[in-house]
């Protein structure tokens, strides 16, 4: 039993490893796969949920419920 737990641990760590080739990387370089490359994107999210909640908190950022900041 523990063998076979081991063994299904082991593939499902596995799975997610993968060699990517060269030409490969181009496509995975994309802007949309960078974390911050959705700046923009991201604050607008932060100040609409801000605004829909009717409070700010630890974002740093102040303002009210109104969404007028």
């Amino acid at each position: 039993m523990k063998t076979l737990l081991a063994s299904i641990i082991l593939t499902v760590a596995l799975a997610g490893c993968s060699t990517v080739k060269p030409y490969q990387r181009e496509v995975l370089a994309d802007r949309a796969m960078a974390p911050s490359g959705e700046a923009l994107e991201d604050h607008f999210r932060q100040h609409w949920q801000e605004s829909r909640e009717g409070g700010a908190g630890g974002y740093a950022s102040a303002g009210g419920g109104c969404g007028c900041n």
